[in-house]
């Protein structure tokens, strides 16, 4: 029996799950919408496997979501005129399609040739955020060459850096909102919404035992 391959086992999964194209490209469009967990871990697996992409493979969470809202603001467009179009009346084929997309849209964001393209030598750069602490405030934080990127870079640093810290309760939004400041990168408020503001630290409850609470 010829072993199945991931792919077939994910697209197996979904055909049944759904009965029809339009009521899976409908629920899709929430990006919290566990397709899309499963979309990382399909490109996880082919990038790991391709040796000038291993890297990526290891920072697929840190960049997905950018990949993700793109292609849900597409959906639409690409489902009657591009080629997603011809899957119209095929699932399988339409799942299989938009998890090549994944892949490629992911590898795309690091492709000079596009306008938007995220230069990769960042993630370098950003291994060597430093973040002093003293009395149990930040007192710096440096950013290697930081001046020297786009806002859009800046911002896909910036991002990481408040989801990287996000139980780090003595680095909060007004933190944040002084490093744009310092280094002429966009506010919080133009990348970070509402919700994702909130911070978790740890409190004593009456039965003294620690608990999560949320602050900002």
């Amino acid at each position: 029996m010829k072993k199945q391959t991931t792919k077939q086992f994910y697209t197996n999964l979904l055909k049944y799950k759904y009965n029809d194209t339009s009521s899976f490209l409908i629920e899709i469009r929430n990006e919290n919408h566990i397709f899309w967990e499963i979309c990382r871990d399909f490109t996880k697996e082919i990038l790991l496997s391709q040796y000038s992409w291993n890297w990526l493979g290891y920072r697929v969470d840190d960049f997905a979501l950018i990949v993700e809202k793109h292609i849900i603001e597409k959906l639409d467009k690409w489902s009657k005129k591009s080629s997603l179009s011809k899957h119209s009346k095929s699932l399988e084929g339409t799942i299989i399609w938009l998890f090549d997309r994944h892949v490629n849209s992911l590898k795309n964001l690091f492709d000079k040739r596009y306008k938007n393209s995220i230069d990769f030598t960042i993630l370098l750069d950003f291994e060597e955020v430093e973040i002093e602490i003293q009395d149990d405030m930040i007192n710096e934080v440096i950013l290697s060459d930081f001046h020297r990127y786009r806002k859009f870079d800046k911002v896909v640093i910036l991002l990481k850096l408040w989801n990287d810290s996000l139980y780090d309760y003595d680095f909060n939004i007004s933190d944040l909102e002084e490093i744009c400041v310092k280094y002429s990168a966009p506010p919080p408020s133009s990348f970070l919404e509402f919700k994702n503001s909130k911070k978790y630290k740890s409190q004593l409850a009456k039965s003294g035992n620690s608990q999560l609470v949320f602050t900002f």
